[in-house]
């Protein structure tokens, strides 16, 4: 009896030694100091604006400025992405599987029709101030979106 008084002790001391430590919290501080612009924070609420007007056939779109030029890369040779906006959609309801390029292309379109209709305030023409890719579930990528004409990427 004598032994398990101690073990309970023993072991309520060393459990109560971490509960100030739970309890204590701070804001840090850092998460305070970063600064987005406001183009960042337009093209946030854009996207929440999409997914939640289509709550039941959204794909997974992100939406970025580039100011630089640093999503050229993604691209094949002659897209500029520099001073546009990039919309990365990725098909997180298997909506462009098993269609033929032709197919595809017209659900591209139709999909970038909706997606640019919460951005359209922001971008002077659809034609020269958006760049979109097209990514399969897979991250594997389908087709783009350059100046006005719909690509599949293999082309």
């Amino acid at each position: 009896m004598r032994g398990k008084k101690l073990l309970v002790a023993v072991l309520l001391g060393v459990g109560l030694c971490f509960v100030p430590a739970l309890g204590y919290g701070e804001v840090e501080h850092w998460a305070d100091e970063a600064k987005a612009s406001l183009m960042d924070f337009i093209l946030l609420q854009a996207r929440v604006d999409y997914m939640m007007r289509n709550p039941t056939n959204f794909l997974n779109v992100s939406f970025y400025y580039d100011s630089k030029g640093r999503y050229e890369d993604l691209f094949p040779e002659g897209v500029h992405t520099k001073g546009k906006i990039y919309i990365d959609i990725t098909d997180n309801r298997g909506l462009f599987s098993y269609m033929s390029g032709t197919a595809s292309l017209d659900q591209f379109k139709r999909e970038l029709e909706v997606i640019y209709s919460f951005i359209d305030h922001l971008a002077t023409s659809k034609y020269f101030d958006i760049v979109a890719a097209f990514r399969s579930e897979e991250e594997i990528p389908l087709g783009y979106f350059y100046q006005g004409e719909y690509h599949l990427w293999e082309e």
